[in-house]
């Protein structure tokens, strides 16, 4: 793998050449993730079964591969990981980064830390761990995770720790491995607003204006967020010079919109003044909107998706300075960008990537990772606002694959349009919120995320497009090209031999709301007689998944054939078709040459010419 750097404002290869990096958040690691597969009864609290876990940590990587990634963001928990003065802990959690960081260098995939995070923690279980606070007890605030010299010494400590150590299954150190793209200081760091005197910040304050000669106003607060912000991150970018780290050094500017939440752009102006090469956002277009619905009882979270129209919150994103206008300004296309973590919550509808990855490189971003993939096993018993998994979500699967190409085909900084208030047809995409999904097409190949809309197909599907035939199709249900009843996800591979070889997932079937892990609405989007009760607080929505949690929220099915029909014009003509399994190849009898309509369950396929046999 050739390792990456920044150089005037992009994330470059050796050869200059400009990255372009798809992936998803995966962390098997954290506790807080091996902790849903406690809660969903999957696994013993207080056990740790290295050989099983890891196999489904195997499992995962093999997915997201098979959904296009080429790039992971790993958050760190160092309570999981480190001592207080930083030194290394031998945890499963330790254990586990290991072997996913030994898997990621097999398997050519790209890896990125952002190492300060309390995601998990709590005021029990970081005693004697980086994140306590010995003076006040309990955990450390994260207001003083960039004040706090002795917290700012012990976390470099860590860092070097982690970096230098050598991997316990392959030998090899991060620090020396060009697979590690991006030191990201810290999940989206806090900084305060105003001033409070019972905060633990405030006695730092009151020393930066006496030696500054300065008194307590609302100005000089912001120029000290702005300053000590400055100094932290220059301090961090020397320190991983100083180690001899080549990894660019990022800093997160959060969520769309903080600049508003965060009380103004101290923290956005202390970057730009920064050495830091890198900048990264988060973008959630239906958070807000989750919020609202959850505390209203006379809105129902499992019709967010079809009722609200999430598109035109990109466009005001782009646009507004306070959202994420800021990152397309001239002086921060001097920074590189990227794309920590992004989702449609509480949406199992498809029809968002496509526009959302059109959206990131219009921002600038080269490098974007999904928050966050849901691991094999766990995706099956789980129901949660951000969910992607290759199997169970067989429709946000191909707008994922879809997104990525749209992602390194689009210009860098082209600017962000759509060719209406609720749908982009671009030129090689459809998105429609009246579909709910989403296609795309190029010259060699063709997405589908549901049964193809005459509309798609008029706009994508061209006279050559029937006359040549794709490379490769994927899709959910039927397209002009193929029709299939199954409700998996499905690949076609086209070679220039005329053999074709097929891949068929699981049909699945939702038992519980993805979204509410109560009831499911019934098949005309009505809500059940035997309805869970009505919930007006985030307390209450969660009581209901906790309710379920020990049960299956949906389950595969690979016992059912359905027929498929095939019309692509790069078929044999007279063909045959075998099916793969433990026992070798099958050869099927077919319902028609051409077109060829054959019965198929999940599972692989190979076509091939007549003349081979």
């Amino acid at each position: 793998m050739e390792r990456i750097s920044v150089n005037d404002g992009r994330f470059v290869y050796p050869n200059g050449d400009e990255v372009s990096l798809w992936g998803v958040n995966f962390q098997p690691s954290l506790g807080w993730e091996y902790d849903r597969f406690i809660k969903a009864g999957l696994i013993e609290r207080g056990t740790f079964d290295e050989a099983s876990y890891f196999k489904i940590v195997d499992e995962g990587l093999s997915e997201i591969q098979k959904l296009g990634c080429q790039v992971i963001r790993v958050t760190l928990s160092p309570h999981e990981l480190a001592y207080f003065d930083g030194s290394l802990m031998k945890s499963p959690n330790a254990r586990t980064l290991d072997y996913l960081m030994s898997q990621c260098r097999q398997r050519g995939i790209y890896y990125y830390f952002a190492f300060i995070n309390e995601l998990g923690a709590n005021n029990r279980n970081v005693v004697g761990t980086l994140m306590e606070d010995l003076n006040k007890g309990g955990k450390i605030s994260h207001y003083e995770w960039l004040i706090d010299p002795s917290f700012i010494q012990r976390s470099q400590a860590y860092i070097r720790n982690l970096l230098t150590h050598e991997n316990i299954y392959d030998g090899v150190r991060i620090i020396d491995d060009p697979a590690f793209c991006i030191a990201e200081l810290v999940n989206e760091p806090h900084t305060p607003n105003d001033d409070d005197p019972e905060a633990s910040f405030h006695e730092y304050y009151i020393e930066w204006l006496k030696s500054k000669r300065l008194v307590n106003t609302s100005e000089n607060f912001q120029l000290w967020r702005k300053e000590y912000t400055l100094d932290y991150i220059d301090q961090m970018c020397d320190f991983f010079r100083e180690i001899g780290c080549q990894t660019p050094v990022a800093w997160s500017h959060k969520w769309s919109m903080a600049i508003r939440h965060n009380g103004g752009d101290a923290e956005w102006q202390a970057s730009l003044a920064s050495a830091v090469p890198a900048v990264c956002f988060a973008t959630y277009p239906t958070q807000g909107t989750v919020y609202n619905y959850v505390r209203d009882a006379q809105k129902d979270l499992r019709k967010l998706g079809s009722e609200h129209n999430a598109l035109p919150y990109l466009q005001r994103s782009y646009e507004d300075r306070e959202l994420q206008g800021w990152a397309n300004e001239p002086a921060f296309r001097n920074k590189a960008h990227y794309v920590y973590e992004w989702e449609t919550h509480a949406n199992m509808t498809s029809y968002m990537y496509p526009a959302m990855a059109k959206y990131f490189r219009a921002q600038g971003a080269q490098i974007a990772t999904m928050w966050t993939y849901v691991l094999p096993k766990l995706a099956n018993r789980i129901a949660a606002q951000h969910f992607l998994n290759l199997k169970s979500t067989p429709g946000k699967a191909a707008a994922f694959i879809a997104a990525g190409e749209i992602f390194r085909n689009t210009p860098l900084y082209m600017p962000y349009t759509t060719s209406g208030h609720d749908e982009d047809y671009s030129k090689n995409a459809a998105v429609d919120f009246k579909e709910q999904s989403s296609a795309y097409a190029d010259d060699t190949t063709l997405i589908y995320s549901s049964g193809m809309p005459p509309r798609y197909a008029e706009h994508l599907l061209t006279p050559e497009s029937f006359e040549r035939g794709f490379d490769r199709i994927i899709g959910v249900g039927d397209s002009p090209l193929v029709q299939f009843a199954g409700t998996g996800l499905y690949f076609i591979d086209f070679e220039p031999s005329g053999q074709a070889s097929i891949e068929i997932m699981p049909d699945v079937e939702w038992l519980r709301s993805p979204v509410t892990g109560g009831k499911m609405l019934d098949l005309n989007g009505q809500v059940p007689l035997d309805d869970d009760a009505l919930y007006s607080s985030p307390q209450e929505y969660y009581a209901i998944a906790r309710k379920y949690r020990k049960q299956l929220s949906n389950r595969y099915r690979s016992d059912v054939e359905h027929i498929i029909t095939i019309t692509a014009p790069n078929l044999p003509i007279s063909p045959k078709v075998f099916r793969n399994d433990i026992n070798g190849r099958t050869s099927l009898d077919l319902i028609s040459e051409s077109p060829l309509i054959f019965k198929a369950k999940p599972g692989t396929y190979v076509i091939e010419p007549t003349w081979n046999h």
